[in-house]
């Protein structure tokens, strides 16, 4: 058990679908044609209903239910919907099962589109061009938990792990004690296995590293520690995850104005 067994669990996981290839292929190629991406995403009726449900998320606060992808990428635009793309896909690979992080399944995905949520609404304010990369990460940057939770349930400790996570500050620690890696590193395997771009790679085996980091990509890593921070499996979005959060936020160097308004906002839009 632990991470061998982890690693067997990517390897048979299925292709993604045509319609995620070709998606990924025209991302890939430069900006692509909005009127393409919709073509694509429409072609497959499981994925349109995926994206639909994600952008009618409390999260974003919408006033009118959004019902066509045209809309939604109007709306939100090409790089959030596709990280809602993935999402759907990727949550159709997996049997979820997330009791071992005393979370249920509702739970994990409402934390995935509060992550994605806060990276949209606080990181567009810094740097355009790298949130188009950082959107769709955010969204699913916690996917290596779904593989991790399934080894636990799978093993006998389970009970003991949930008491490790209670009792411990550091998530990836726990993660790491039990099965010898960390869910980013498995996130980063994952996103290797589908042939992601190289970079959604290489800023999740970043995140828990605490050794210093390649200038060219060390903005993007600290903001996805910051969202981490603020939005995660034990806290979100409480006063005190926000203030830590915030405080990766001034170490970028950024004011953390922007940043903890964002994060209120999610919050509020959640309780209604």
């Amino acid at each position: 058990m632990g991470f061998e067994s982890i690693i067997s669990k990517i390897n048979s996981l299925p292709p993604f679908p045509q319609s995620i290839i070709k998606l990924e292929e025209a991302f890939r190629m430069g900006e692509p044609n909005m009127k393409t991406i919709v073509s694509i995403i429409e072609g497959d009726p499981l994925l349109t209903a995926g994206i639909l449900a994600k952008v009618n998320a409390p999260v974003f606060g919408l006033k009118n239910h959004i019902v066509s992808v045209m809309q939604a990428v109007t709306l939100f635009g090409l790089n959030t919907v596709r990280a809602s793309a993935l999402k759907a896909t990727m949550e159709r690979n997996f049997e979820i099962d997330m009791s071992p992080y005393a979370i249920s399944n509702e739970d994990f995905s409402k934390i995935s589109a509060m992550q994605n949520a806060l990276m949209f609404q606080w990181y567009m304010g810094i740097d355009v061009q790298r949130a188009k990369i950082m959107i769709p990460i955010a969204f699913i940057m916690e996917t290596g938990k779904v593989l991790i939770a399934k080894e636990v349930v799978e093993s006998s400790y389970g009970e003991m792990f949930r008491d490790a996570l209670m009792q411990s500050s550091s998530i990836s620690q726990v993660e790491s004690d039990f099965t010898g890696t960390t869910s980013t590193k498995i996130c980063a395997l994952l996103f290797k296995h589908w042939n992601f771009e190289t970079i959604f790679a290489e800023l999740m085996e970043n995140i828990d590293n605490e050794k210093e980091i390649d200038s060219e990509i060390k903005d993007m890593v600290l903001a996805l520690k910051a969202v981490r921070t603020a939005i995660n499996v034990k806290e979100q979005l409480s006063d005190a995850s926000i203030e830590e959060g915030a405080k990766i936020v001034l170490k970028m160097g950024y004011d953390s104005t922007r940043f903890v308004n964002a994060a209120r906002r999610i919050r509020e839009n959640m309780k209604d």
